[in-house]
C-alpha cells in the first residue's frame, strides 16, 4: 500500500487474542475520524499464542470496509489507504524475560511492556509513530498528533497527575521517581514517539535498565520509567488526547482558581470533558460490559459500526445519563466563566 509520494503513517496497539474484539472497535473509531493526507498503517503487537485467524480476519474486514468507502468516493485510487499488519513481540522481549514475563508476583500483563519497543519493532516506520491502548475510543483525527514536530523531544503524552495530588505524590515524588522540580506526571496510554530519535538513543534499553534497578518502587512500571528518565524530553499534549470520562464528576466542583487539576490547566480539563479526542476507558468498568460510564453510548455506537452488539443497558442507566447531562451543562458554564475571566 506504500505511496511513493506520501510516507505511510504508523500507529500500533498491543493485545492478546482476548482483546482482539475490542481492538476492532478502537481501530474502527480511529479510521472513522482519520483525515490525514498520508496512508495509515495499523500495527498489532502480538505474541505468546498470538491472535486467531478468525480475529485477524475480523480486524482486516474492518480496515477493508474503510478502504472500500474510499474506493467508492474515488473510483481510481492509487492504492489502499489503510492496511494492517501483525508483529510477533516475543523476540524483542526475550532479552528481558526475567522481569517482563517471569517475575514472580507481577500483576502486569506482558503486553503492558510492548509499547516501550514500538520504535524498535517498527524499524521501517518514518516520522512519528504512536501507540495506543485498546480500551480507547477515537473521537478526532489522530493525524493532528501524528504530524507534530517533536524536534528535540523524544515522545509526546498527556499529563495524568500533578505534584500534590494525594493519589500519586507519595508514590512518585515521595519515592524519588521524579525530582521535586518536576510538577507533572504523564500517562502512556497515548504515546507519540519521535521514532528516529528513540532508535538513535535506544530508549527501550534505558527504560528496562531503569526498571531493573528500581522495580521495588515502580508501581506503574514502564510509565514510571518513562517519567523518571524522560520527563524533560516529553511534549505534553492537551488532555483531550487521553481523557478518562469518569473525571467529569469531579470537574463540577473543583476550584477554578487552581492552576492545575491532576496535572492539567482547568481550561484544558473542561475542554477535554466537553470534546474528548480520545476517550480512555481505563479501570475495571469497561463500556463493552454493563456500566454507567458517561460516554459509554459513544462506544456502543462504535461497536455497532463494526458489527458488534453492545451490552444491554442497566435499569438505572437513564438516571445516570440525566446526571451526566446536568454535569456537562455545568462544565460548559464553567468553561464560559473561565473564558470571561481571561478576556
Amino acid at each position: 500500500m506504500d505511496n511513493p509520494t506520501l510516507p505511510v503513517r504508523d500507529v500500533a496497539f498491543s493485545c492478546d487474542d482476548n482483546g482482539a474484539k475490542f481492538l476492532c472497535v478502537t481501530v474502527g473509531s480511529l479510521l472513522a475520524h482519520y483525515k490525514g493526507a498520508a496512508p495509515l498503517r495499523i500495527n498489532v503487537f502480538e505474541g505468546f499464542g498470538g491472535h486467531s485467524a478468525a480475529s485477524k480476519a475480523k480486524l482486516r474486514a474492518v480496515v477493508d470496509s474503510f478502504n472500500q468507502a474510499v474506493a467508492r468516493a474515488n473510483p481510481r485510487p492509487a492504492e489502499a489507504r489503510y492496511s494492517v499488519r501483525y508483529h510477533d513481540v516475543e523476540p524483542f522481549l526475550a532479552p528481558y524475560r526475567d522481569i517482563l514475563k517471569d517475575r514472580p508476583g507481577s500483576r502486569w500483563n506482558v503486553f503492558t511492556w510492548t509499547p516501550v519497543f514500538t520504535p524498535q519493532i517498527l524499524a521501517d516506520a518514518t516520522g512519528n509513530v504512536a501507540h495506543f491502548d485498546i480500551d480507547m475510543l477515537f473521537n478526532d483525527d489522530v493525524s493532528k498528533i501524528l504530524d507534530l514536530d517533536l524536534s528535540g523531544d523524544l515522545i509526546a503524552a498527556v499529563a495524568e497527575y500533578g505534584k500534590g495530588d494525594p493519589v500519586i505524590t507519595e508514590a512518585v515524588w515521595g519515592k524519588g521517581i521524579l525530582p521535586p522540580s518536576v510538577t507533572r506526571y504523564f500517562n502512556t496510554g497515548t504515546i507519540v514517539f519521535n521514532a528516529a530519535a528513540c532508535r538513535a538513543e535506544r530508549t527501550w534499553e534505558k527504560i528496562l535498565a531503569w526498571y531493573r534497578d528500581h522495580y521495588a518502587i515502580a508501581d506503574r512500571i514502564e510509565q514510571d520509567a518513562w517519567n523518571a528518565l524522560y520527563h524533560d524530553r516529553t511534549r505534553l499534549l492537551p488532555l483531550r488526547w487521553n481523557f478518562h470520562d469518569r473525571l467529569i464528576k469531579s470537574y463540577v466542583t473543583r476550584d477554578l482558581q487552581s492552576p492545575l487539576w491532576q496535572g492539567n490547566p482547568p481550561k484544558d480539563c473542561l475542554e477535554a470533558a466537553l470534546d474528548p479526542a480520545i476517550l480512555h476507558f481505563w479501570g475495571p468498568k469497561k463500556p463493552w460490559k454493563p456500566c454507567h460510564r458517561p460516554y459509554r453510548k459513544l462506544y456502543h455506537a462504535a461497536m455497532k459500526a463494526v458489527g458488534q452488539t453492545p451490552p444491554r443497558e442497566e435499569l438505572l442507566g437513564w438516571w445516570q445519563d440525566m446526571r451526566t447531562r446536568r454535569r456537562l451543562a455545568r462544565l460548559r458554564r464553567r468553561l464560559h466563566d473561565l473564558a470571561n475571566r481571561a478576556s
